[in-house]
């Protein structure tokens, strides 16, 4: 199994390789007069994955807010975040949804990535175990010597599991990780496979309607969230962009802001119902289902008001990796986060 220190170092293979491919000539963005009018359309590339957690990514996409803000946008879907932020550096998209961590990583290398606005305020994951073992596992010191499904050693759902273990006197090593590569969260829990694993929407409530786990932690409750994770918010999400784009064209940075400021009070007017109507064609065969519940739980308490960052936020987001070993060091705010449009928050 892959050991955190050789995630540490295909990352920086990743980031060193990506620098290398940068030139003081690549800008992806580029600028065109309107058919209408005087204002310019200022065309962007943009980084996604699929699913649930890029929601609002497709609704200005879906529903025209980006154009709306004087933006043609074209979204590039990818298969990871480390690929996403690889393209990132190179210069093949100027923005990002993902986790700050991406942030993190490159700023520690050098690399002047910045978290432009924020997407989400709370860790929206919970710690679930298969229901056949309620009987025997009550808390999370219960699980030394269980078998704990992660997508990845030395990433983000990785690094929470190791929160919600070390608050209860375990490590990493007090459980046997399986890493979800060749089989999702979901069929290892349903197969029997592990017992217990750090998931969320939609699978996690796909797995709790059919009885398959209960929830051992829920950090969307607000002392579960500052127990853990020591602040009542963490900004596990975000749109990161380059120091290129910051500075040479800030316009799109505020017409992005304006867009995800647009999207989010969509989101907070607008029934779960509705809103999965507006952009249901990018979940054809998924359970429907459980994508509702996941905008009426985790998406309605996590998803900001608006862009705006949280200093403290930024900070308990960057512990968690601290923590974790995965950086070490924290990166200030002042130097990672381009907060001229989103705003500040303390």
């Amino acid at each position: 199994m892959p050991s955190r220190r050789d995630f540490l170092k295909y990352t920086s293979i990743g980031l060193t390789t990506a620098l290398t491919t940068i030139s003081c000539d690549n800008n992806t963005i580029s600028q065109s007069i309107a058919d209408q009018g005087t204002q310019r359309t200022i065309k962007v590339k943009l980084g996604a994955v699929s699913g649930i957690n890029s929601i609002d990514v497709w609704i200005p996409e879906d529903l025209g807010y980006f154009e709306e803000v004087g933006l043609s946008a074209e979204v590039i879907q990818f298969q990871g975040g480390g690929k996403m932020r690889d393209a990132l550096i190179a210069g093949e998209i100027d923005f990002s949804a993902q986790a700050p961590l991406h942030v993190y990583l490159s700023q520690l290398k050098g690399v002047p990535l910045n978290v432009v606005a924020n997407r989400r305020n709370l860790v929206d994951t919970s710690l679930v175990v298969r229901s056949n073992l309620q009987s025997q596992i009550k808390t999370v010191n219960d699980l030394k010597g269980k078998k704990f499904s992660v997508g990845e050693i030395g990433s983000w759902g990785w690094a929470v599991s190791v929160k919600y273990l070390r608050q209860h006197g375990l490590s990493e090593k007090d459980v046997e990780y399986v890493q979800s590569t060749n089989a999702t969260t979901y069929t290892l829990l349903t197969s029997g496979q592990v017992d217990a694993a750090v998931t969320g929407a939609p699978d996690l409530h796909k797995l709790l309607k059919e009885g398959t786990v209960f929830q051992l932690v829920n950090a969307l409750e607000p002392e579960t969230h500052k127990k853990y994770f020591g602040a009542p918010e963490a900004m596990t999400r975000a749109w990161l962009s380059h120091e290129r784009v910051t500075s040479q064209n800030p316009e799109a940075v505020k017409r992005l802001v304006a867009a995800v400021n647009r999207t989010f009070e969509y989101m907070h007017q607008t029934s779960p119902e509705k809103i999965l109507d507006a952009v249901e064609k990018r979940f054809q065969g998924a359970n429907l289902d459980a994508i509702l519940t996941g905008l009426r739980t985790e998406l309605q308490q996590s998803v900001p008001r608006n862009a705006s960052i949280s200093e403290a936020a930024y900070l308990a987001d960057q512990q968690v990796f601290m923590d974790a070993g995965i950086i070490n060091k924290l990166v200030p705010y002042s130097q990672a986060v381009f907060d001229k449009y989103a705003g500040h928050r303390t």
